[in-house]
């Protein structure tokens, strides 16, 4: 940079964004050399720019003007001063005093300093709503943060899609938004709130749908308090949410199901084919259709591979034999499924998750129970799971017959699997599958 502005003219380099603005500087500069008045050169030089930018980099400019005593000799120096770094560092912090970093929206701090305006008069009707993002920390637990910084972003978007220009809408905490709405009713307020659940339904799932719970309220006295109008809206939207827990909980397993069911280490019909046959032998042995454990059971057949979501695909899918460490990672998603399994609720069915691998003989993994302190849905599932999978065709093998997937359970009988649900599994068999 300092090379091409070598050897140049002071007018020149003054003017290279603005050439029309020469012959005023050049006007500037003849005066400064021309007069014998300290004070004028001193405002003369006051005019002149003190920052432009050269290569995209911001320049500040410092003028001195030197007078030989003994010559007479007027020279103008140019101070050039790099300060892109500075105005850059000083840019950062005034946004993040007043914007999240991650959404771009306002944050709480901006929302505190500018309340005393927003609460004016002339705002009223003032409607606030408050909003809490469902599924964020399972998001978090089964494929990371970025993951769920994305669902944050998405759930930010469809806000801001749904509401005007003058709208302020922030990040009110890691996983809440604010949104103050200005002139505007309850009855306009609730319209609001329908665009954005509409918003958030047309996001993309990815991973799960978008989904906030949405409290609301109106101030129309001047004397009530923001606080006051804030607290009816939270407690408004965690009833919400109270409400609504059982329906979203259902619809953040129905995602995962599907994303399931669309992976490569799995056929389509999978899920399906080992709930149905789980039931029914569950109710040979006696359980009832509505019990807990049925119940339990066809969670379990859902969710019993979740974890594999998060783990790298080209692994899963690889056709040839793992390597110790990649096994190590297949290992993992046992762990996976049973954060995912209480983060929707569900700890009887992380319990069983984190369980599916255990072996009747304590050879299993990740915790080598045996025996009976194997969750009993775990043990049942893993011989169905085992007998699906492996009458059906995979990326890495073809499928065994019928005769053959039982031969290899009836093997692993006391050693894998519960011998005595080994037993009832064989004699059913040719009730429970087609």
């Amino acid at each position: 940079m300092w090379k091409k502005i070598a050897n140049t003219c002071i007018i020149d380099l003054l003017c290279v964004d603005n050439p029309n603005q020469k012959d005023h500087f050049t006007k500037i500069v003849t005066t400064v050399f021309d007069t014998s008045d300290p004070n004028n050169r001193i405002q003369c030089l006051s005019q002149l720019p003190k920052l432009f930018s050269i290569n995209h980099k911001s320049i500040e400019l410092a003028y001195k003007f030197i007078e030989e005593s003994e010559t007479g000799e007027k020279q103008l120096l140019l101070i050039l001063t790099d300060i892109t770094d500075q105005l850059n560092s000083k840019a950062q912090i005034d946004f993040l005093s007043n914007y999240d970093s991650l959404t771009g929206l306002y944050n709480r701090a901006y929302v505190d300093k500018t309340l005393s305006q927003i609460m004016c008069s002339a705002n009223l009707p003032l409607s606030i709503i408050i909003g809490d993002m469902n599924g964020l920390k399972l998001i978090n637990d089964m494929f990371g943060h970025e993951k769920g910084d994305q669902l944050i972003i998405n759930a930010a978007r469809a806000l801001q899609n749904s509401c005007r220009k003058t709208d302020i809408i922030a990040r009110w905490g890691g996983d809440e938004f604010l949104i103050l709405l200005p002139n505007t009713n309850q009855e306009l307020c609730e319209k609001v709130v329908a665009r954005i659940s509409k918003s958030c339904q047309e996001t993309p799932c990815d991973p799960i749908e978008t989904s906030i719970s949405l409290g609301t309220a109106t101030l129309e006295d001047p004397a009530t308090t923001f606080s006051e109008v804030f607290n009816i809206a939270e407690n408004q939207m965690y009833k919400k949410k109270l409400v609504e827990s059982k329906a979203i909980r259902q619809k953040v397993i129905s995602d995962i199901e599907d994303r399931l069911q669309n992976c490569c280490f799995t056929d389509a019909g999978h899920i399906q084919r080992i709930k149905n046959v789980a039931v029914h032998f569950a109710m040979c042995l006696g359980f009832s259709g509505t019990s807990t454990e049925i119940k339990n059971l066809q969670l379990l057949a859902s969710l019993h591979d979740v974890g594999n979501l998060a783990l790298p695909q080209e692994i899963l899918c690889k056709p040839d034999k793992l390597t110790a460490e990649e096994w190590e990672i297949i290992k993992g998603h046992s762990e996976i499924g049973y954060r995912m399994g209480l983060s929707v609720g569900e700890s009887t069915v992380a319990e069983a998750i984190l369980a599916m691998h255990e072996w009747w003989d304590g050879c299993g993994y990740p915790s080598g129970l045996k025996g009976e302190q194997i969750p009993f849905i775990s043990r049942l599932l893993a011989i169905i799971d085992t007998y699906d999978v492996m009458t059906h065709p995979c990326v890495f093998r073809r499928a065994f017959s019928k005769e053959e997937a039982l031969a290899e359970i009836n093997l692993q009988s006391g050693r894998q699997f519960d011998p005595v649900l080994v037993k009832a599994f064989l004699e059913q068999v040719d009730n429970l599958t087609t």
